[in-house]
């Protein structure tokens, strides 16, 4: 028979166990996350580039950042005060993304094909650092 007071010790002892397993997990994911938002920047630059990403293709780039964007918030808020390096770089690249996608739909607009993949050197330029730099935290972390 369990005792009342054994109640919150198991209530308790189950939190920690389902905060580490997402933990566990974190790694994983974060770099899943990281590699399909970098992905999908190529793929949308070189759809501007050929002139075949409409309106319509917009959710194909914004639902990725979408799901990103939840995740890094579930993390951060088990992570606490101290996030780890990895989180800090993620949401670096949630901001580089964010950045890329408002670039891409401007120039999808505002550009020709040839000169709309220009115009998205510098922005994915920039998403493909962050997200070396997130894959570079990542390990660390697995090394310590």
């Amino acid at each position: 028979m369990v005792s009342a007071a054994a109640c919150p010790v198991k209530a308790v002892l189950a939190l920690v166990l389902l905060a580490g397993c997402f933990w566990r997990s974190y790694g994983q994911q974060v770099v899943t996350h990281t590699e399909v938002l970098v992905g999908i920047a190529r793929k949308g630059a070189d759809l501007v580039g050929s002139g075949r990403l409409t309106a319509e293709s917009m959710p194909e780039l914004t639902y990725p950042l979408e799901r990103a964007v939840a995740f890094a918030e579930k993390a951060r808020a088990r992570a606490g005060a101290a996030p780890p390096a990895s989180l800090v770089a993620f949401e670096a690249l949630i901001a580089s993304y964010r950045g890329f996608v408002d670039s891409l739909d401007r120039a999808r607009r505002e550009h020709e094909p040839s000169a709309a993949r220009a115009t998205l050197a510098a922005p994915l330029a920039e998403v493909e650092s962050a997200g070396r730099r997130v894959r570079e935290a990542v390990e660390a972390e697995r090394r310590a």
